[in-house]
């Protein structure tokens, strides 16, 4: 892909075609083994229920249903001969049961009725538009793909279904899953392509279950901070191991455990729902490298 702006790029191309975006840093965060692996292997990691209710809630947002997805049987179980026979028979669209189509239009509905979403949704603006730019410090390809940005590239927003969208909730999600890496990467990659910078950068989120419900979150200006330090460490890491060869794992050291500093950490839920424990702060792989 060429550095600009690519406003009809189907989603399929925009996820195999070349440049680095917010997952494959994160991918790199971790090691950049985990990085190599990722791109050598695409498609090889298995979704799970939350991230498929997501990615067919972001289709419903943005008016694609119908293209993407397909209706099939109600079944109780999706390892049944039927669905997998039905799956077989729609190569290459997201196929969904009738209870999924029935969560999806009721989120939709809560997030349209919801007055943050509501009007800044009808406001002018463009869904999944891909933003490619080379980044000045590496001369690598980067890329970006908003959920919506307003036609005067002002005001971006992000969809995000959440177990709790609670501010306690989101804040301990997002600092996890970094999303204020993702604000920080589509608001340089927009202002990069076009010489306009953003002025906001919000997170709309919805529980994926009844009452459905929404809040919204806009990114600070230390957020974005912190993004862009995760960002250039990253990329500074992918220069170094291509123009090496050495893509290593974690650490080739053995390390204190140090359970307490693990069992003083709180319990939080994972965007499935399920409890899962946080794991204490440990060195970069870039860190451990160096």
């Amino acid at each position: 892909m060429q550095p600009g702006i690519y406003p009809d790029l189907d989603i399929k191309r925009y996820h195999t075609s070349g440049g680095i975006s917010k997952t494959g840093l994160c991918k790199l965060d971790r090691s950049p083994r985990t990085y190599r692996d990722f791109i050598d292997n695409p498609g090889k990691s298995r979704q799970n229920r939350s991230l498929h209710t997501g990615s067919i809630f972001h289709i419903a947002m943005e008016g694609a249903f119908e293209e993407e997805c397909r209706v099939g049987p109600e079944v109780s179980d999706k390892r049944s001969k039927e669905w997998k026979e039905f799956v077989k028979a729609h190569p290459g669209k997201i196929c969904v049961t009738p209870d999924e189509v029935g969560q999806v239009v009721a989120m939709r509905k809560a997030m349209y009725e919801y007055g943050p979403a509501r009007e800044a949704l009808g406001k002018p603006g463009r869904f999944e538009v891909s933003y490619y730019w080379i980044d000045c410090d590496t001369g690598l390809l980067c890329k970006c793909r908003p959920d919506w940005i307003s036609a005067n590239q002002l005001t971006i927003i992000d969809f995000k279904t959440a177990a709790d969208a609670t501010e306690e909730g989101f804040v301990r999600s997002a600092g996890r899953l970094h999303y204020h890496v993702s604000a920080a990467m589509t608001v340089d990659g927009v202002h990069g392509t076009t010489g306009i910078l953003p002025e906001r950068y919000i997170f709309l989120v919805i529980e994926p279950h009844p009452p459905y419900l929404t809040a919204a979150y806009e990114a600070t200006a230390d957020d974005l901070a912190e993004g862009r330090e995760f960002i250039r460490r990253n990329l500074s890491l992918l220069k170094q191991c291509e123009a090496t060869g050495n893509w290593p794992g974690l650490q080739e050291e053995i390390r204190p455990l140090d359970v307490r500093r693990f069992m003083r950490r709180p319990r939080e839920k994972d965007e499935s729902g399920a409890d899962s424990e946080i794991t204490f702060s440990a060195p970069g792989a870039g860190e451990w490298w160096e």
